[in-house]
Order: structure tokens, then sequence, then C-alpha cells
């Protein structure tokens, strides 16, 4: 189902402070490459978005500080 993100959920966000958007794919760890937008489900971005529906916003706590997010599309 598209509703929720799940693993290989295709993700599409806005980032909330830059108003950029992007897009990942989240995989398991082995299949992890952030180069390619594809991302751990057990990084602290993919823990935080699965199970989220399309609409909500995302805060992550990154080392880099805090990322703000707004899930703009789900899809597989």
């Amino acid at each position: 189902p598209n509703d929720k993100i799940y693993i290989l959920s295709r993700v599409k966000l806005k980032d909330l402070k830059t108003q950029e958007p992007c897009e990942y794919l989240l995989v398991s760890p082995e299949e992890s490459d952030f180069e390619s937008n594809k991302i751990s489900v057990a990084s602290p971005i993919g823990k935080a978005l699965l199970g989220k529906k399309k609409g909500e916003t995302v805060e992550i706590k990154v080392p880099v500080g805090l990322l703000k997010y707004q899930i703009v599309d789900i899809s597989r």
C-alpha cells in the first residue's frame, strides 16, 4: 500500500528550511547508498519516516542538527 511509508517506499520530501525537494528510496541497511538516494530504514532519517503518511511533517535529529521535512508523496 502507498498510504504509509514502508521499506522499498519511494518518498518525495520538501525540506521545510530550504524549501528544496528531495527523494529517497528506503532500503535495507545492506542496500543503502546515499549517493543514489537509497537510505537505510535503520538510519535516523529512515527510522523517522517509517509509518508516516503523505502530508505529515517530520522532525529528525541527525548529527548536524535538526531536519524538518514535509512528506509530499509516497510510491512503490
